[in-house]
């Protein structure tokens, strides 16, 4: 995998982040889920390559190598995109994100459009200030999303044990997890090198990585701050129907308010079924 580096964007924070694929292919920034870093989404670099790509995958502030950012809302996002293309010269280039980098994605569409070729979601969450979101999770996310949605300190509290724990039991945290994934879910998840991968990121959260989680989740309880019906940039909506961490329900719901967007509904497919189609999500974004 390609090495990991750091850029200083313009109020002083570190930005993490990493490169691979084609380099004269076509740019897609790539953002990772709630928790996760630059190294979840690619898991292979070799298939990337060979589909003409060229993969920026970053780290959002608080995760990885990137600096946490007190107060920020969702809307800030671009601003942080913008300065990384820049110092890497592109000036056009395609956006993916994944489960909790869905709404990361969406705002780039949104404000970016002058930029943003085109954008996927997979697997990705929806307004959860949307009583109809809320719907198709388990209850006990549900009183989650309600202690994000008052900020609780209860939920900040309960992110930092998570990500502790994580952190210092890795391999047993792990295996707690995929009880929760579908059995689909758990072939993948327990790939010698996806587990590798996982593990080895587990080892190395950032100390504010709970922070953040927290963060990701009282922001997208609350209302976006932009209009997704006013996107008017190519979006590729992927979910697959066996998800049991974001609902089928959160692609429909994506799908009904963004205009012209493509929903590719994906049967039998879990939560983590980017790890191997992300060549092809790319090349749909490269054809769009």
């Amino acid at each position: 995998m390609s090495d990991s580096r750091v850029t200083v964007l313009g109020d002083g924070r570190d930005f993490g982040w990493l490169e691979m694929g084609d380099p004269q292919g076509t740019p897609i920034f790539a953002f990772h889920g709630t928790p996760g870093s630059r190294h979840e989404i690619a898991m292979d670099e070799v298939p990337i390559s060979e589909a003409g790509l060229r993969l920026i995958s970053v780290d959002r502030p608080g995760y990885g190598l990137s600096s946490f950012q007190r107060g920020r809302r969702l809307v800030d996002w671009p601003r942080d995109v913008t300065h990384l293309a820049d110092h890497l010269g592109i000036d056009t280039f395609a956006v993916i994100g994944h489960s909790g980098g869905g709404p990361y994605s969406a705002v780039c569409a949104a404000l970016l459009a002058d930029r943003v070729t085109s954008a996927a979601i997979v697997s990705g969450v929806a307004p959860l200030a949307d009583q109809r979101a809320l719907e198709g999770f388990k209850r006990s996310d549900q009183i989650q999303m309600g202690l994000s949605r008052r900020r609780s300190r209860v939920m900040r509290v309960a992110a930092n044990l998570q990500m502790g724990a994580f952190r210092q039991w890795p391999s047993w945290t792990l295996d707690m997890m995929t009880k929760q994934f579908s059995p689909v879910d758990v072939e993948i998840l327990n790939r010698p090198k996806v587990r590798a991968v996982m593990e080895l990121e587990a080892k190395r959260l950032s100390r504010t990585t709970g922070r953040a989680v927290a963060q990701d989740l009282e922001l997208f309880t609350a209302d976006w701050g932009f209009d997704l019906g006013a996107i008017k940039v190519p979006v590729h909506i992927w979910q697959g129907d066996a998800d049991r961490s974001v609902p089928l329900a959160h692609a429909l719901l994506l799908h009904e308010a963004i205009p012209g967007s493509v929903l590719h509904e994906m049967p039998g497919a879990g939560h983590f079924f980017i790890f191997d189609e992300l060549p092809g999500i790319g090349l749909a974004l490269k054809e769009r």
